[in-house]
């Protein structure tokens, strides 16, 4: 634990001083740090170079799937990048539901994320149809 927190800076190791294990330490600096999982800055990332172009790389380069680990990590990668396409183009009037798929831990696929948008715009077209309803007063005798 002590050689953990001499290679932290002082300020995050002071947020890990009072864990008790070397384990609980690690697992706070993942959580905290770690930026695997950050959905958020991926779709960052993806709003950045939506325009980007191969350039002077190869096919090759652009698209390495050497083995079919490789080819099954691409196909998730593929599949996320529909999505993050998919949330790109929605209006700003979707920012909430845009917030809360890329707030999930794993994004889910381009037919759930399609459901969940539908589902709000289903939501809300029903929310300005339904006509308000008239407050009853009882009358007492």
């Amino acid at each position: 634990m002590a050689w953990l927190w001499d290679a932290m800076t002082t300020e995050i190791s002071d947020t890990c001083m009072f864990l008790s294990t070397a384990k609980k330490i690690w697992k706070a600096l993942e959580e905290t740090y770690s930026k695997a999982k950050d959905v958020a800055q991926i779709y960052d990332v993806k709003v950045k170079t939506v325009a980007a172009k191969q350039g002077n790389k190869t096919v090759t380069e652009v698209i390495k799937a050497k083995s079919s680990a490789n080819a099954a990590l691409l196909k998730e990668y593929i599949e996320q990048d529909r999505v993050y396409d998919f949330l790109v183009g929605l209006n700003s009037d979707f920012d909430q539901v845009r917030a809360q798929i890329l707030g999930k831990e794993k994004i889910p696929g381009i037919s759930e994320v399609v459901a969940i948008v539908r589902n709000e715009e289903s939501r809300r077209g029903l929310m300005l149809t339904i006509p308000p309803v008239e407050s009853s007063t009882m009358k007492v005798d």
